[in-house]
């Protein structure tokens, strides 16, 4: 998830039930539905979250990782990759750059769906298989037809699925 930061609290500390002493801060941020939240980090949470957290700004924009612990919560477990192109909203940004990263989204997005596919069959899954059923989706995505993709491989692995889908 993409989030807008528009606050982050001071630092604190504070002594646990175990007599061990954390710290802890509070990020106030937009989400992706532009809805303002508030999330509350701990030092001993996710260390590598925690510290970037501390030299976030107001208006950085920052991919964040998340997944539900064992009682229900959203959990931050990682950075995705940062774009210092979002972090910075007065900076200008090139055609080339935004064309770059448009492409690097189609790829992603490719090859998520590619797991996603190659899932559903219930085999096991290995990179070259993913990486060339997502290149078909990339070229599919980018030139809007199937035409000649990158390998055969990923041809041959278009083909095997044309089956599943009902017309």
């Amino acid at each position: 998830m993409q989030i807008t930061v528009i606050d982050v609290g001071q630092m604190q500390t504070q002594t646990g039930k175990n007599g061990r002493s954390y710290q802890f801060l509070e990020i106030t941020y937009k989400n992706e539905q532009g809805q303002a939240q508030s999330k509350k980090l701990m030092s001993f949470g996710n260390p590598a979250v925690f510290k970037a957290a501390q030299t976030w700004q107001k208006g950085d924009t920052v991919d964040i990782m998340s997944e539900k612990d064992d009682n229900g919560y959203w959990q931050w477990t990682g950075l995705g990759k940062q774009d210092p192109t979002l972090s910075k909203p007065a900076t200008k940004v090139t055609q080339g750059a935004e064309t770059d990263r448009q492409i690097m989204i189609i790829r992603q997005s490719s090859l998520s769906n590619a797991v996603a596919t190659l899932a559903t069959h219930g085999t096991k899954l290995n990179a070259a298989d993913v990486v060339a059923l997502a290149q078909t989706y990339e070229h599919f995505v980018l030139h809007g037809s199937l035409g000649s993709a990158t390998t055969e491989a990923s041809d041959e692995a278009f083909s095997e699925l044309a089956d599943d889908v009902p017309f």
